[in-house]
């Protein structure tokens, strides 16, 4: 036992060290070394008061080191009433203090040649040092039964280590419950069995997560959505980072499971589709589109769904599906643009046989069948019937063919004759083409006009005169 202060403070671990000075108002960052330090402290004014707190204050650092990493971080949530009696011999006080007091009191009544009160002093701390021997024993034993068990909590029970570290547990519960603490081999083997069986389960677990990990990745490959199984497994992760391994394992069951979900409902959605897709295909066909590749692409997405490769199939489903909907879509356009086609050929014809009307109506000749079909044709086609509307126009058409032959004998019998040359409206060019049915024609532009419309009325009058 250290007889000096200094030699005490020597002894101190560092941490211990810097404690008691901060203690006693001695700030540690002011000196550079342990030494200055000390000498710091053997330089305070009763620094032999110092000794018996800097023993105690050694001796918790000791007991504190002693407890395992997994006890410290699960010591906070241990429910009160689990193993009472472990916790009360874990929180023994060991009074040391009392015990130097003794000895102190001995030698110097040894010193002052009172022998028989040395004698009572040294006998006294005889048997409290036994007795303090003995609260140390226990409260050591404690600390390493609750860390086996804490280590043991969280192991699979039918681990053959486990279950070999849980039966050293139960003996060492038995042997620490009767006081016989002496045998250190059984407290030793128990603290080696259950580091093994919490190592073995820990390599488990991190086995679940990298399998989990593969499970996540297989069911993101099929297109299924992950995100909550990714959730899981990365609280899971984090359990076993601060190794709390029943945690970690619940979370990574929990991940796979969810990640075992989304791959079912992303192979029974391919399966279903393969239906919907074969639709859009049947679609497509019935519109006249090419679907020979979706087709294609159908069959071979079959194939892989019968081989169990569904992220293949669902990728040529997709595939198949957007060649059968852009079919459809080239056949739809082609449909609106013959549409168009056909109703601008119907106006075209019918705005030919307007002028027409209009001159055979000055002739006062017979215009209510071309009248009444140029009527039926535009009220067709301003219901959106454009094959119909068509028809009607042609009609219209005929019937007013029919009545070019009377309007060029009008005109011969009125002296109306055929221009022999013009200039365009448009691009003013003099190559105009004059037709018999009353129509001219551009030859650079190719613009179309009337040369001859309907009569006015200083010719009405003159043709009744001339009667």
């Amino acid at each position: 036992m250290p007889s000096t202060p200094r030699e005490t403070f020597l002894s101190l671990p560092d941490d211990v060290l810097q404690g008691l000075a901060q203690a006693h108002g001695v700030d540690p960052t002011r000196y550079p070394n342990r030494d200055s330090l000390i000498e710091a402290l053997a330089s305070l004014p009763g620094a032999e008061d110092l000794v018996p707190e800097a023993s105690r204050r050694r001796m918790a650092y000791q007991l504190d080191r002693l407890r395992p990493r997994q006890l410290r971080e699960l010591e906070a949530e241990a429910a009160p009433e689990r193993d009472a009696t472990l916790a009360l011999g874990r929180e023994s006080d060991v009074d040391f203090d009392r015990v130097e007091e003794l000895l102190e009191q001995a030698r110097k009544s040894f010193q002052e040649r009172r022998f028989e009160a040395a004698l009572t002093a040294a006998q006294e701390a005889s048997r409290l040092a036994e007795r303090t021997t003995e609260q140390l024993r226990r409260s050591s034993w404690s600390y390493a039964v609750l860390a086996a068990q804490a280590l043991l909590e969280p192991c699979d029970a039918d681990d053959p280590e486990a279950a070999a570290a849980r039966v050293l547990l139960d003996r060492a519960r038995d042997a620490f419950f009767r006081g016989q603490r002496e045998d250190e081999a059984l407290l030793q083997d128990l603290v080696r069995a259950a580091e093994a069986a919490h190592a073995r389960e820990a390599n488990r677990v991190r086995d679940l997560l990298a399998s989990t990990r593969d499970g996540i990745r297989e069911a993101a490959n099929l297109g299924a959505s992950v995100a909550l199984a990714e959730d899981s497994w990365k609280r899971a992760a984090d359990f076993l980072d601060r190794d709390q391994l029943a945690a970690a394992r619940e979370g990574f069951v929990e991940s796979a499971n969810r990640a075992g979900d989304a791959r079912r409902r992303r192979i029974r959605e391919v399966e279903e589709s393969i239906g919907s897709v074969a639709d859009h295909i049947e679609v497509a066909r019935n519109v006249g589109a090419d679907i020979r590749e979706a087709q294609e692409l159908h069959e071979a997405a079959k194939a892989a769904i019968a081989a169990s490769e569904h992220g293949r199939a669902g990728d040529l489903l997709k595939r198949a599906e957007r060649l059968a909907m852009k079919g459809q879509q080239r056949q739809i356009d082609r449909a609106m643009q013959l549409r168009q086609a056909q109703i601008e050929k119907a106006q075209a014809v019918l705005g030919a046989c307007e002028p027409i009307l209009k001159e055979a109506e000055s002739y006062d000749l017979g215009v209510a069948e071309v009248r009444t079909l140029l009527r039926q044709a535009r009220d067709v086609l301003a219901k959106g019937d454009y094959l119909a509307g068509l028809t009607f126009a042609k009609n219209a058409e005929e019937a007013s063919q029919r009545l070019e032959a009377q309007i060029a004998d009008e005109r011969r019998h009125r002296g109306i004759e055929k221009p022999a040359s013009g200039i365009c409206g448009v691009c003013r060019s003099r190559r105009i083409v004059f037709e018999d049915d009353g129509w001219g024609r551009c030859e650079d532009c190719g613009s179309t006009f009337r040369w001859r419309g309907p009569l006015g009325v200083w010719e009405r009058l003159r043709a009744l005169l001339a009667a």
